[in-house]
């Protein structure tokens, strides 16, 4: 008699394991960078998701930026 109650306590469970809810989506990747702040010795972190492209460097527009001619101190 309890081998017939554990028989169907285990086939109703296994019927409602066949319902499971779809797989959620899956995260996207983030790949973060330490980036060294002037005037500061604490790095800062900056992550960004790899499907973003890539930040350009501040450094690179500082090197491109030229200073106006005249003001001199």
């Amino acid at each position: 008699m309890i081998s017939v109650i554990l028989s169907l306590a285990l086939a109703a469970t296994a019927a409602n394991g066949a319902d499971t809810p779809p797989a959620k989506a899956a995260k996207p990747k983030k790949v973060c960078t330490k980036v060294e702040v002037t005037g500061s010795t604490v790095p800062k972190r900056v992550c960004r998701i790899v499907a973003e492209p890539a930040p350009q460097k501040e450094e690179a527009h500082a090197a491109d930026h030229k200073p106006e001619t005249g003001a001199t101190n």
